[in-house]
This record gives C-alpha cells, sequence and structure tokens, in this order.
C-alpha cells in the first residue's frame, strides 16, 4: 500500500524543527496482533513501559494512569510475548506517590529470582513535581513486591533511570543535579546491588556533565563489563562508556560524532544491542545537527571504542528508537516517525550484521498517535511493543509478533 504524505512540521522535542517531504511506501506486515490478559488486561492510562528477556522469559513493567493516580504493575511472558501472567500491582504497598513518562520510564531488572523496579517519586511543589528515586524489590519472580532501600546517596530528584542484571548483580545509571556543571544539564550516577535490591553500592559519578533529560540505555555484555549509552553536553551526541567488575568507569567513544551543539534537552535517548556469539554492538541514535536531522544506525567490532559509518534509518522525522540483535544475528531496529495523523511505528532488519536494511514496515494503527517502541528478539520471533493513543488522550500498550521470515 502506497501513501504520499504531503509537507509536515517535525516537532522533535524541545525545539527542534525541521521541515521536510516525504514520498515513501508503506508495506503493512503480516503480523500477529496480541492483546494483554488478565487483571487490568488493557489500561487506558499506560504511562511507562519497560520489558527485559532474561533466561526465556519476557518481564513487563507497565507505568498506568488511573483516576489520577501513576502505579506500576509487573507481569511475564514465558512464550515470547504470546500470552502473559496475570499482572500484580508493584507499588500497592509503596504510599508515596509514582512520577513516571514515557521517556522518563520506570525501570526493572533481572538477578536471578529477584526483580528489582525502579522509579520517580513526585513531590508536590518541587520543580516538574520530581522526587527522589524509590525502589520495588521482589524475591519471587514479580509475584510479590516490597519497598527496598534506596540507591541514592543524595535525595534530591533522580530520574532517566536505566538498568541491568546478570546472575551476579544489577547495575543501574541515573541522571541528578546534585552538582549541576552549567545550567541544563545533570550528572550520570552509578551504583550497584549483588544481593538482588537489599543493599546498594556507594554512588559513583560516571560523567559529571550529560543532557539534562535524556533516557539512557545500559547492558551487560557476556565477559562481565557494563555498557552506559547516554546523551553526552558539548557537543549533544550519544556516548558509550563501561563499568568494569570493579567499579572502574571508562568513558569510550562518541556512537556518531555529529557535532552536534543544542542548548536545550531534546528528550531522546538511544538503542544498544551486543550481539552475544559475534560481540558486535548496535546501535540507534537520534541528531538534531541542521545538515544530519534523523535516526541512524551504527555498529563497533571493537566493543564500542569505534563505530562505522551512521546509516540512516526511516525520514528526518523519526525520533524514538531501539534496537535488538537474534540468536542468529538477525538486527531488529525500531521507531516511530512523523505522519499525518502523528506519530507512527516502523521497523527494518539486517540480516548482514547492520550491512544493508530492509525496507522500512509500517506497523500501528494509521489512525493512532504511536510512539516510543521497544523490541525483544527471542528465538524464532520478534516481540516489538509501543504505547498508543486516540482521540481520547487515553494511552495503552499495544504489541506485535514478527515470526523471523517476515
Amino acid at each position: 500500500m502506497t501513501k504520499t504524505k504531503f509537507i509536515v512540521t517535525v516537532l522533535i522535542i524541545s525545539g527542534m524543527i525541521a521541515f521536510f517531504f516525504i514520498n515513501q511506501p508503506q508495506t503493512i506486515p503480516k503480523v500477529q496482533t496480541h492483546v494483554m490478559h488478565g487483571q487490568h488486561a488493557e489500561p487506558t492510562g499506560v504511562t511507562s513501559m519497560d520489558v527485559k528477556h532474561v533466561n526465556g522469559v519476557v518481564h513487563l513493567l507497565l507505568g498506568k494512569q488511573e483516576k489520577g493516580q501513576q502505579e506500576l504493575w509487573y507481569q511475564s511472558s514465558s512464550d515470547q510475548g504470546t500470552t502473559w501472567s496475570q499482572a500484580v500491582n508493584v507499588t500497592i504497598h509503596s504510599n508515596v506517590p509514582a512520577k513516571f513518562k514515557r521517556g522518563n520510564d520506570a525501570r526493572l531488572a533481572i538477578q536471578g529470582d529477584n526483580i528489582v523496579a525502579i522509579l520517580m517519586t513526585k513531590v508536590e511543589g518541587a520543580p516538574h513535581s520530581a522526587g527522589p528515586m524509590m525502589v520495588m524489590r521482589s524475591v519471587d519472580l514479580g509475584q510479590h513486591w516490597q519497598l527496598a532501600t534506596t540507591p541514592a546517596d543524595w535525595q534530591g530528584a533522580h530520574g532517566f533511570f536505566a538498568m541491568d542484571g546478570n546472575d551476579n548483580t544489577i547495575n543501574l545509571v541515573w541522571l541528578d543535579s546534585r552538582e549541576q556543571i552549567i545550567k541544563g544539564s545533570q550528572g550520570l550516577r552509578f551504583s550497584q546491588t549483588v544481593d538482588g535490591g537489599l543493599n546498594w553500592s556507594e554512588n559513583i559519578t560516571l560523567d559529571k556533565m550529560t543532557c539534562a533529560c535524556c533516557w539512557n540505555t545500559t547492558s551487560f555484555a557476556d565477559d562481565g563489563l557494563f555498557y552506559v549509552l547516554y546523551r553526552d553536553k558539548k557537543p549533544s551526541d550519544m556516548a558509550i562508556g563501561r563499568v568494569d567488575p570493579l567499579l572502574n568507569w571508562q568513558r569510550l567513544s562518541s556512537v556518531g560524532e555529529f557535532n552536534w551543539d543544542f542548548e536545550g534537552c531534546p528528550h531522546i535517548g538511544g538503542g544498544l544491542a551486543i550481539d552475544s556469539k559475534t560481540q558486535q554492538f548496535h546501535s540507534t541514535i537520534s541528531t538534531g545537527q541542521p545538515d544530519k536531522v534523523g535516526l541512524y544506525y551504527l555498529n563497533s567490532d571493537d566493543k564500542g571504542q569505534t563505530w562505522s559509518s551512521p546509516m540512516q534509518l526511516g525520514d528526518k522525522s523519526a525520533i524514538h528508537s531501539d534496537i535488538a540483535v537474534s540468536s542468529d544475528g538477525t538486527v531488529i531496529a525500531v521507531w516511530d516517525q512523523l505522519s499525518e495523523n502523528g506519530l507512527q511505528i516502523f521497523y527494518s532488519k539486517s540480516d548482514d550484521y547492520g550491512q544493508t536494511w530492509s525496507e522500512s514496515k509500517f506497523l500501528s494503527d494509521f489512525k493512532l498517535n504511536a510512539s516510543h517502541p521497544k523490541v525483544i528478539a527471542a528465538q524464532d520471533q520478534t516481540l516489538i511493543l509501543w504505547t498508543e493513543s486516540g482521540e481520547q488522550n487515553s494511552s495503552r500498550m499495544q504489541t506485535r509478533i514478527l515470526v523471523n521470515d517476515d
């Protein structure tokens, strides 16, 4: 199906504006649609989402807005997103107002039977009502949850969390302004737990000056190194660094040296995936550099020290993205980009380690505004998730399952 799109104004949050023409065919793939079942299966106010795939189980953390209150709900799937467990309320016993939104989502990580969820709290009267982080933990794979010790040793506002776990530890990063270097910046902080969230290490500052409000992305590699993808400041390009098992930090490189100097905050992070077989790194990043506006794919064969030349995905309006790599080396990128009706979800695949990419394919309902996709590459199919809203401004999660031949 081909649709000719007229000129649209591209709004990249916080003032990135570009005008462009789009004349691109849209192919709707053969996909399976699955709607969540169980308690509160289709919430009308999904305002946060995080998902992890660990040892064959997909773990899902949804933030829902109901009657002015925000709550976290946990579900899991052992069949790659086809069916889901009954939803469990994570924050029911916290008695602390929560605050989250897409782009500043609550996050989760898994260490054995332990699951840790991190979210921002709401403080009335504070700037943006932003408060300190809150930690919830489960020791029985998400069946029951309790309030846990905070990792932060500074009690201002914390946000833009990212974390990952392995069999031995969970590592967490976030942004806060305990030591603000320049206006419009925050610092990238780090803490670690080795006992499923009971205790946390002393905070470490990884980078004193980063973008103030772009989400971070993290991933453990098989060698135990913990990689952090974040938006730097001056310039506002994406950067990557790593924390070793002794908690030493090393900034490795800029992921695409666009030299984009932006005084504000674009509210846009990036995607990172590590091929466990080849150790090749795959990343998607957005930039507002005037002659390079859009979303780009890059890869690294030396664990983030150098990167390939940027390859554009989608058109100039492509914004929020994620990326995954399957066990056979297939790379899947997902993103949202503008149409006449708002943001829509697209994806593309590469079967040759990122050298070439398939034609972009359209996934979401063209009549709805859809954004912030996430992707999980499982054994024989790919799970793509996003949030979408219609005329009533109520938001829900939507999923698509692609078999690997699609």
